[in-house]
C-alpha cells in the first residue's frame, strides 16, 4: 500500500484538488440558498486546502519545485484559515452573538500567531515519488513548531467535542465525522511510520472533513424545519 501510495502520490493529490473544488462550489451553491456565516467560514477553509494541494502538486512541475516564497504562501494560508474551525463550532452551537463575538477575537488571535509561523518557519525541499515541495524544516523555530502543531490538532479536537453535542442535540453525527476523520487520518502518519506520507494522509483526511461539513449543512435545515 506503502508502495502504491507513493507511486501515485501526484496523481492522488490532483484528486483531493479536483474533490476540494467541487465541495468548494457545492459550499458556495449552499451559501446561496442559505446564507450562514458557518458556510463561508468553511467555504474559506476549503480554499485553503484546496491551495495547498495545489501548489503542492505544480512543485513538481519545476525544477528545484516551486520559489521559496510561493511555497510559503500554503503554510500562512494554513495558518490564517484552519483557526475558523473555532468560531464553526460556535455557530455549530448557536451561541449568543456576544460569547461568539468573545470566539471571533480569540480566533483573530490564533490567525495572526498562524501568520507570524508561517512567514517564521525553516523551509526545506524534499521529493517523494514524483511530489516535490517544500517542507518545515527541523531548524525552524521551536515556538513557530509549537503553534503548527496546535493548528493541527488543538482546532480539530473542539470541532469533535461540538460534534458529540451536536450529535445529541440534532441526531446527525455528520459534524462529529468532520472533525473525528481529520484527526484519525492527521495521526495515521505518525501512527504507522509514515511520517513521510502525512502530508498525503492528511490531505484525505481534510477531503472527509469538508465533505462531512457539507453533509451537516445540508442536514441543518431538516432539523429546523
Amino acid at each position: 500500500m506503502r508502495d502504491l501510495l507513493i507511486e501515485n502520490c501526484s496523481l492522488v493529490i490532483w484528486i483531493i484538488v479536483a474533490i476540494e473544488a467541487i465541495l468548494g462550489v457545492s459550499l458556495a451553491a449552499a451559501y446561496k440558498k442559505d446564507r450562514r456565516p458557518i458556510i463561508i467560514c468553511m467555504i474559506l477553509v476549503d480554499f485553503g486546502l484546496l491551495v495547498d494541494a495545489l501548489l503542492i502538486n505544480l512543485g513538481g512541475f519545476f525544477d528545484g519545485g516551486l520559489p521559496e516564497p510561493v511555497s510559503r504562501l500554503r503554510f500562512i494560508l494554513h495558518g490564517m484559515l484552519i483557526p475558523l474551525l473555532f468560531p464553526i463550532c460556535g455557530y455549530s452551537l448557536k451561541l449568543k452573538r456576544k460569547v461568539m463575538s468573545v470566539i471571533w477575537a480569540l480566533t483573530a488571535v490564533v490567525m495572526v500567531l498562524g501568520l507570524a509561523e508561517g512567514m517564521s518557519i525553516t523551509l526545506e525541499l524534499i521529493q517523494i515519488g514524483d511530489v516535490v515541495r517544500h517542507n518545515s524544516a527541523d531548524s525552524s523555530p521551536a515556538w513557530a513548531e509549537t503553534i503548527r502543531s496546535f493548528l493541527s490538532f488543538g482546532t480539530v479536537i473542539p470541532l469533535i467535542i461540538v460534534g458529540i453535542a451536536v450529535w445529541i442535540k440534532q441526531k446527525t453525527p455528520t459534524l462529529f465525522l468532520s472533525g473525528f476523520l481529520m484527526f484519525i487520518f492527521a495521526a495515521l502518519g505518525p501512527a504507522t511510520g509514515n511520517l513521510d506520507l502525512l502530508f498525503v494522509i492528511t490531505m484525505i483526511g481534510e477531503v472527509l472533513m469538508i465533505l462531512f461539513f457539507m453533509l451537516y449543512v445540508r442536514s441543518i435545515a431538516k432539523w429546523e424545519k
